[in-house]
């Protein structure tokens, strides 16, 4: 054949990649100075034309770009850090997180600079009371300033580093979860951790005694400590205190840490912390139930007093704001009726959507249903029968029939 059959293959070419062209020129002193900084490799066109596009492509979001003598100290800390041949990713990398924190010009990164040159004193500082001898690492030195956000000083951080250097293999990562541990129960200076530790066994032994009075048993509490124990003692609740709550819990039938943990937070966010607190609250309870309980005898009923009926109490006197006089006149309406304690709570919050709150506004009201009662049964119409014969029903049927529907 004059055309015989060939098969050419072309170079594959990101269709999404556009052609991007810089001034080479404009990018003289840059290109040299960025290659001494990094003179343990040689930098490829490509990895230029990368420096070019981030210089002229990125912008933050006022328009500014980042300028060559901020890009070239940012080089040169990554080789101070990671070595003079460096990969050109991460710098990349730390140069747009940089940016994005607004750091585009050579001010802004010489005062990061120098923050980070204090802080890295301080992070060497801390390797050494850890026992180690090796330069600090840009990783290192971005777990300190976190734990400096949260609120850790120097004193406090080197305190719980030279204690895990006590206990062997220490290093920033167990630091960290140490650290961690401490934020999460607001434990931020050195003599709050050291009075925490101390008493470690003293807490180990409440968790255990709270199981024990919940009926619970667990071989290992670690886990209950921290979800449980531990927030609670954060909250400023003292262990005999949390022992009585638990002693409590387990006569209401809320029997499980979980419960109790909901008991607390409610207490909590009545203001009952202290012991006397919780004592003068106990107190009220009790009242409370006795006065239930006269209720439910006054209803003729016999039975313990259950939450359902101190939430019924704690809405009619806390929430709708009746007195003593006014729920026991309720609660005569509704023994007339032969009712019970529900029916007492349908009065009361019919009373409270009237705004009535007093016993005369209650008396009267009753008077009024009575009266208006009575009208209705007196004027209601009596509806008599009667009875058709088998034609008058036929003779009925058919007009149905010829009804036009």
């Amino acid at each position: 054949s004059d055309f015989p059959f060939q098969v050419q293959y072309l170079p594959i070419r990101n269709a999404n990649e556009a052609s991007r062209k810089y001034d080479k020129d404009k990018y003289t002193k840059f290109n040299k100075e960025v290659q001494a900084i990094l003179s343990g490799r040689m930098i490829t066109p490509n990895e230029f034309e990368e420096y070019y596009t981030l210089m002229e492509g990125f912008a933050v979001t006022d328009g500014r770009k980042l300028s060559p003598e901020a890009l070239l100290m940012i080089v040169r800390y990554c080789a101070q850090n990671k070595g003079d041949n460096v990969g050109y990713r991460y710098i990349l990398t730390v140069a747009r997180d940089w940016a994005n924190l607004g750091l585009i010009t050579p001010e802004q990164i010489e005062a990061h600079l120098e923050a980070t040159s204090n802080a890295t004193t301080s992070v060497n500082k801390i390797l050494k009371a850890l026992g180690s001898t090796k330069k600090s690492s840009i990783d290192e030195l971005q777990l300190y300033l976190k734990w400096q956000e949260q609120g850790f000083v120097d004193e406090c951080i080197l305190y719980v580093a030279k204690s895990l250097k006590k206990m062997g293999r220490a290093n920033f990562e167990k630091l960290d979860k140490r650290l961690l541990k401490y934020f999460e129960l607001h434990l931020l200076s050195s003599k709050e951790i050291s009075d925490y530790e101390e008493n470690v066994d003293k807490i180990f032994n409440l968790a255990r005694e709270i199981n024990r009075t919940l009926g619970l048993y667990y071989e290992d509490v670690t886990n209950q400590i921290e979800t449980f124990i531990n927030p609670w003692i954060s909250l400023g609740y003292q262990p005999e205190t949390l022992l009585n709550i638990a002693q409590d819990c387990f006569v209401i039938g809320k029997r499980t840490l979980n419960s109790l943990d909901e008991h607390i937070h409610y207490l909590f966010n009545l203001g009952i912390v202290s012991q006397k607190s919780y004592e003068q609250y106990t107190i009220s309870q009790r009242i409370t139930k006795e006065t239930i309980k006269t209720i439910l005898k006054n209803l003729n009923i016999e039975r313990n007093v259950t939450s359902l009926d101190i939430d019924f109490w704690n809405r009619w006197t806390n929430v709708w704001a009746f007195n003593l006089e006014v729920v026991d006149y309720a609660v005569t309406l509704a023994k007339n009726r032969g009712a019970n304690l529900s029916y007492v709570n349908t009065i009361l919050a019919d009373w409270h959507s009237q705004h009535i709150y007093t016993l005369e506004q209650a008396k009267l009201a009753s008077d009024n249903y009575q009266t208006t009662k009575h009208s209705l049964n007196n004027n209601t119409t009596k509806i008599t029968s009667r009875s058709y014969t088998k034609s008058e029903n036929e003779e009925l049927f058919n007009e149905f029939k010829e009804m036009d529907i």
